[in-house]
């Protein structure tokens, strides 16, 4: 589960890069996950992670990280449709509202994120 958690981890490293190079590009990015079935792909995408952090954590070198990790995504995952289309585009609305300045520091602690799941799991 390890490879899987390196898979999340090299995602979302990336989307963090796009939005510190490009904090529209982000926004644009997040507006395609502003449909039903993108709603039930994010849900999906986050239970699936929760279950590898789960599953990963004890060869990990933070189990207990990995863990609480991957119960706040799995409970995450699934209150994610409960939200609604209506409220995820208030939602990016509000983010879009923000200073390029706020995006950016924001994308970087996505890409700060990344990379300790890389080393947590890289033993």
């Amino acid at each position: 589960m390890g490879f899987v958690v390196s898979g999340f981890a090299l995602a979302v490293l990336v989307v963090g890069a796009m939005g510190v190079a490009s904090p529209a590009a982000l926004l644009s990015f997040a507006r395609r996950w502003q449909t039903s079935p993108g709603i039930w792909a994010a849900a999906g995408f986050r239970i699936a992670f929760g279950v590898a952090a789960w599953s990963a954590a004890p060869a990990s070198r933070t189990p207990v990280v990995l863990q609480v990790l991957g119960v706040v995504s799995i409970v995450s995952g699934m209150a994610l449709p409960l939200l609604g289309l209506s409220r995820f585009a208030a939602v990016v609305s509000w983010w879009e509202r923000r200073s390029a300045g706020c995006k950016r520091a924001w994308a970087g602690v996505a890409c700060a994120f990344g990379v300790f799941l890389l080393w947590s799991v890289i033993v």
